[in-house]
């Protein structure tokens, strides 16, 4: 009974290690203050390495739409936002004004989110310590998200190279056919000269005779010509 417990305890206490597993691709999400035409307001901010932004704004918007709300660009500022967002492990009962600029830097791409929360205020680590996890683990699994749909665009990529590549050397595989294809048709066509070339000289000896014949009778017939006086 004494072992059963112990058991049991051990496999509760692994739990939450489990639970709380992050991916080893999860980026890094930083906290901070950052310009926006509301002013400097609190912000979370991942860097994107290795990304493209045209797929980072397609699935970031894809995400917003997966909440029932849609990005749209903030006049005469740099970011978009989306209005009355209903995220409930960050927002609660209540519904959020998100808005988020995404720029690229080298290679990178630059993802910053401010969350405004139902009382006004910018979602921070200190006020909402709770929703600012659940707003870190939101980002962090976008990022993993991100870095999939690169990998599987650089798998396309190098999946196209090799049906390319297998492409040239059916081509090259399909030119050698041919060419064993002419070799034979060249061997038949020289065999074939070959034989009208025998042909060619015993015709040759046969008209030499006959020419040679032809000579004699045009001879003798000069001949009677030049004994008629």
């Amino acid at each position: 009974m004494r072992f059963l417990l112990v058991v049991f305890v051990s496999i509760v206490l692994a739990i939450p290690s489990f639970a709380q597993k992050k991916s080893e691709h999860a980026p890094k999400v930083e906290e901070g203050t950052r310009n926006m035409y509301q002013g400097s307001k609190n912000a979370l901010t991942v860097t994107l390495r290795d990304a493209d932004d045209k797929i980072v704004e397609k699935l970031w918007d894809d995400l917003i739409k997966n909440y029932k709300s849609k990005l749209k660009k903030v006049k005469k500022a740099d970011v978009e936002m989306a209005e009355n967002v209903r995220i409930q492990s960050i927002s609660g009962t209540g519904n959020l004004n998100l808005y988020s600029k995404i720029e690229e830097q080298g290679d990178d791409v630059i993802l910053t989110v401010w969350f405004e929360m139902s009382n006004g205020n910018f979602l921070n680590s200190a006020e909402f310590p709770n929703s600012y996890k659940e707003a870190e683990e939101m980002l962090e699994n976008f990022g993993v998200s991100v870095k999939r749909r690169m990998v599987q665009e650089e798998l396309e990529d190098e999946q196209d190279a090799l049906g390319d590549l297998n492409k040239n050397l059916e081509k090259m595989i399909k030119r050698k056919e041919n060419l064993e294809k002419d070799i034979e048709d060249y061997k038949k066509r020289i065999e074939d000269a070959k034989k009208e070339i025998e042909d060619n000289l015993s015709g040759q000896e046969d008209l030499k005779k006959k020419i040679e014949e032809q000579k004699s009778q045009v001879e003798a017939v000069n001949k009677r010509l030049g004994d008629i006086q």
